[in-house]
């Protein structure tokens, strides 16, 4: 493909000159310089679709970069993505909902800007612990909307500014400042309609955090990402989809330095596919535990959970097989609230009859580590996987509320 001398320019300017760099704020943090500045991108959940709370306060040493580009009192909704200046916003609203029409949209602007649309997300929660763990000034920087996915979020629309997401998030570090702190980040469920876009995930996601670290010229730049969760959907034709989104999500945080997965399959929806303000709070506090533990470097807080190994244990009854789940990450020691759930073995052939996992216990003898029991002996590969899907009930946690993520399907063989 040839370039023209203008692209050629342009493309040497934003390598030589990352835009972190490129010029002075227009719109500086009011308490000035000495603020940590996080990004909140993705779709919906970040953006924030739980209840809104009433009356609620503004959080103290927090300041919201409002999507209208004024800094503003740290209240819900962060997001307010109806008076966004950003013109993007408005056309993939627009295209999202075919139906929508001017008159309507006048009004949900109205109500935007009085604070009466949007919902609660992970944001404020996060930026509130974070401050008050580290005495640290927040200035959050929104940038999410629901119902996008990878391809909307490309990089390689960024030359489109404000008219593409990537480019209006760009846009916005760069009038902040450019030296953020870090970003947190939710998306996920836009990719789960096909396996063409479930496959392509790592690689377009990665791609993403590549490119926000080469074009804010922070090349180790923190990112906290959430793997996605719950969808209580009728429809269950996109359900190994789902599984395959939640279970690349889990291993890509393995794949580049300063990038976590925090987990949310345990929490509590506020209706199908949206967590719910609880649980928001809870996931918010997740993402900063991981922030203050592995961005901040302060002792005593969580790090995200994963899965290490598995093995079968040995048996002397014939209704009575154990496997013990080990995991790392794990501050204090497993537990559940009520009866712990959310593993399953399901058999590699499914024509066959495999064992049935019908109890979880915490191992008395590893705080990490959890007991499968199962009902019978396995002599053929079995599945085990905890939590994958759109609406499997799995509720375990550790001591600072970080949950075990959804994993697998780890193959199980039989004892040799």
């Amino acid at each position: 493909m040839r370039l023209t001398l203008t692209r050629l320019l342009g493309c040497l300017c934003s390598t030589l000159f990352p835009l972190s760099a490129a010029a002075a704020p227009t719109h500086p943090h009011p308490d000035g310089a000495d603020v940590d500045l996080w990004v909140a991108a993705g779709q919906s959940n970040m953006q924030g679709a739980g209840i809104l709370p009433a009356d609620t306060p503004a959080v103290p040493n927090v300041r919201i970069f409002d999507l209208t580009d004024k800094w503003v009192d740290a209240v819900p909704p962060t997001h307010r993505v109806y008076a966004a200046a950003a013109p993007v916003f408005k056309t993939l609203i627009f295209k999202m909902n075919p139906t929508l029409t001017e008159e309507a949209w006048a009004k949900l602007q109205e109500d935007d800007r009085a604070g009466k649309a949007g919902g609660f997300g992970p944001d404020l929660p996060f930026a509130e612990q974070v401050s008050r763990a580290t005495g640290r000034r927040i200035g959050l920087i929104p940038c999410a909307l629901g119902g996008t996915n990878l391809r909307q979020w490309s990089p390689g629309l960024r030359d489109q500014g404000a008219a593409s997401l990537y480019g209006n998030m760009i846009e916005r570090i760069q009038k902040v400042g450019g030296r953020i702190k870090g970003v947190i980040w939710y998306q996920g469920e836009g990719q789960t309609g096909s396996r063409e876009s479930a496959d392509r995930f790592t690689a377009d996601f990665l791609n993403l955090v590549d490119s926000v670290r080469r074009d804010t010229g922070i090349p180790d730049l923190p990112f906290i990402y959430v793997q996605i969760g719950r969808y209580a959907n009728e429809d269950r034709t996109t359900d190994p989809f789902w599984q395959l989104i939640q279970e690349h999500q889990r291993n890509a945080a393995s794949l580049r330095p300063n990038l976590w997965v925090v987990p949310s399959v345990d929490l509590p929806l506020d209706d199908l596919i949206h967590i719910g303000t609880e649980g928001q709070r809870r996931l918010g506090r997740r993402l900063a535990e991981t922030a203050l533990t592995h961005v901040y470097g302060k002792a005593g807080y969580a790090t995200p959970i994963n899965y290490v190994s598995h093995e079968i244990l040995p048996s002397t009854q014939a209704l009575h097989h154990c496997l013990r789940v080990r995991f790392s990450g794990v501050t204090g020691r497993l537990q559940a609230s009520g009866r712990p759930a959310g593993f399953e073995l399901i058999p590699d052939d499914p024509k066959k009859q495999g064992p049935m996992a019908y109890k979880i216990e915490f191992d008395p003898a590893d705080p990490a580590s959890v007991l499968v029991w199962y009902s019978r002996e396995i002599k053929a590969p079995v599945k085990l996987i905890y939590g994958l899907g759109m609406d499997r009930y799995s509720n375990i946690t550790d001591g600072r509320d970080m949950a075990i993520p959804a994993f697998g399907p780890v193959i199980v063989t039989p004892k040799s």
